[in-house]
């Protein structure tokens, strides 16, 4: 006797892409807090409060992933505000590697904190990606329309 087992549905648009995007962030904010805990267990207490930053960053971004798939509006803003919370670390970041160590970030850390984050902003404000959360067009892209409407 032989089981078949369904093929889940794949999402390939635009929300399937945020959805693995924030997936891979929340996987490393996962490995991130294994790494300040371990940390933690060498250089004591001093460093739970990292623990927790860590472990919350997680724990959202892994929340926000599960949401954007449901098309939860909430979730959506959940993922643009982690997403804007990232880049100002990344920001703080790359100034602190600029002054104190005369240098920029690598490039893995550039693509994670910097570009990745930047984009899911962007696919997550486009228009058809807001219509599928049932909101309306932002006031640029409306404006934009009538410009072109009007041209």
């Amino acid at each position: 006797m032989q089981t078949t087992h369904p093929t889940p549905s794949l999402d390939t648009g635009w929300l399937g892409v945020v959805r693995v995007l924030l997936v891979v962030q929340g996987g490393i904010a996962v490995l991130s807090t294994i790494e300040v805990t371990v940390a933690g267990a060498v250089l004591g207490p001093a460093i739970a409060p990292l623990i927790i930053l860590n472990l919350a960053a997680a724990a959202l971004t892994l929340i926000a992933a599960r949401g954007v798939v449901r098309r939860s509006a909430r979730s959506r803003r959940l993922a643009i505000v982690l997403e804007w919370t990232v880049l100002v670390f990344a920001t703080i970041d790359l100034l602190l590697a600029i002054f104190l160590a005369k240098r920029g970030l690598e490039p893995v850390p550039l693509i994670t904190r910097v570009v990745v984050p930047y984009l899911v902003i962007r696919l997550l404000r486009r228009r058809d990606v807001r219509a599928e959360f049932g909101l309306e067009p932002t006031r640029r892209q409306r404006r934009r329309d009538r410009k072109a409407a009007s041209a």
